[in-house]
C-alpha cells in the first residue's frame, strides 16, 4: 500500500510539473486539458439551471461537487495531521530534554550526537516530521483547483454573467470580505488546539492565509471571490468536523500511544555511533611525527661528524 502510494504521488508530481510550467492563458495545457472541459461542463449547469444567475450557480456547484469528491482524502489527512499533533505533544518532555542538550553541547560530536538522537526519537516513536501531512492529496488537488480556477478566468461565457446583481467579471469587495472573513474563522479554529507557545510563534502565519485570499479576491474576478467563499465553507466545514473528533483522537492517542525509546537511551545508541575522539592524543602524535625525524637527522650528522674525526686522525 505504501509503495502505490509513493508511485500515486509521484505520478500526480510530475503531472502537476507539467501543467504549471505550461502557463495560465488560453493556450496551456492547464486551461486545454482541464479548464476548457471544466468551463463546457460549468456552461451546461449554467443552462440547465437557467435565468440571470446561471453561472454563479454553476460555479457553486461544480465547487461543491469537486470538494466533496476529495472531502474524504483532506479529511484524512487532517485526522493523521491531528493525531501527529497530539503525539508530539506527549513527546514534547524528550524533545526538550534534547533541545536543552543541544544547547549545551560543547563540541561538534556532542551536537551531532543530539542531532541524531532527535531524529531517531520520532522515527522509534512513529512520529512524523511532516506534521502528518499527506503529499498524495496535496498533488491530486492541485490540477483540480488549478483547472477550475483557469475556466473561470478564461471562460467565455463569464463576460456578461452575473449573481444576484453581482458582474462576475469584475473584482466585488463584497465576496473579498465574505471569503476573508471565512478563511480568518477556519485558521481561528484550527488555532483553538495549539499549545499556548505555539500558537503565539505560529499565529502570524496562519493568519497569513485569510489575508492573502481577501487580497488575491480583490484583484480577481467576482468569479474567483465567489470560487474562494465555497471553497472556505467547506474548509470551515473540515475544520468543525475535526473540532468535533479532537476529544476522542486525544483519548485513543493517550491510551495507546507510549515512548518507545526515550532521550537517555537514544543519546547512548548515538554516542556509540559518534565517539567522541581525544583531541590530545590526536596532538601527540603529530608532535611524535615531527620529532622523530629531527632525532634520525641528528644521529646521522654525529654519525658524519665522528667519520671525519677518524680520517683527520
Amino acid at each position: 500500500m505504501k509503495q502505490l502510494k509513493r508511485v500515486l504521488t509521484i505520478i500526480f508530481v510530475i503531472f502537476d510539473i507539467i501543467l504549471i510550467t505550461g502557463g495560465y492563458d488560453q493556450h496551456s495545457r492547464m486551461y486545454r486539458w482541464i479548464g476548457h472541459p471544466l468551463a463546457d461542463i460549468m456552461t451546461s449547469i449554467a443552462n440547465f439551471v437557467g435565468g440571470t444567475n446561471g453561472i454563479g450557480w454553476a460555479i457553486i456547484i461544480i465547487t461543491a461537487v469537486l470538494r466533496l469528491i476529495l472531502l474524504p482524502f483532506f479529511l484524512n489527512q487532517q485526522k493523521a495531521s491531528t493525531i501527529n499533533q497530539i503525539k508530539m505533544q506527549q513527546l514534547k518532555p524528550e524533545i526538550d530534554k534534547l533541545q536543552a542538550i543541544t544547547r549545551k553541547a560543547g563540541t561538534q560530536q556532542e551536537q551531532q550526537q543530539a542531532s541524531m538522537a532527535m531524529m531517531s526519537l520520532y522515527r522509534e516513536n512513529n512520529v512524523s516530521l511532516t506534521g502528518g501531512i499527506s503529499f498524495l492529496t496535496m498533488a491530486m488537488q492541485v490540477p483540480v483547483f488549478s483547472g477550475l480556477y483557469s475556466a473561470i478566468l478564461h471562460s467565455p461565457s463569464l463576460r456578461d454573467a452575473t449573481f444576484f446583481g453581482f458582474n462576475l467579471n469584475q473584482s466585488q469587495i463584497v465576496f473579498s470580505v465574505i471569503a476573508g472573513l471565512i478563511y480568518l474563522a477556519q485558521a481561528w479554529l484550527m488555532a483553538k488546539h495549539l499549545p499556548e507557545e505555539q500558537r503565539k510563534a505560529s499565529s502570524a502565519m496562519m493568519y497569513i492565509s485569510p489575508i492573502m485570499i481577501f487580497a488575491f479576491s480583490m484583484y480577481a474576478s467576482g468569479a474567483i471571490g465567489l470560487y474562494f467563499i465555497v471553497g472556505g465553507i467547506f474548509l470551515l466545514f473540515q475544520s468543525a468536523i475535526n473540532h468535533l473528533q479532537r476529544p476522542a483522537m486525544e483519548e485513543k492517542v493517550s491510551k495507546e500511544f507510549k515512548v518507545e525509546k526515550t532521550a537517555e537511551d537514544l543519546l547512548q545508541s548515538a554516542a556509540k555511533k559518534v565517539p567522541v575522539t581525544q583531541p590530545n592524543s590526536d596532538v601527540n602524535e603529530e608532535q611524535d611525527d615531527h620529532t622523530t625525524p629531527t632525532n634520525n637527522k641528528h644521529g646521522r650528522n654525529s654519525g658524519k661528524q665522528n667519520r671525519n674525526q677518524n680520517k683527520d686522525n
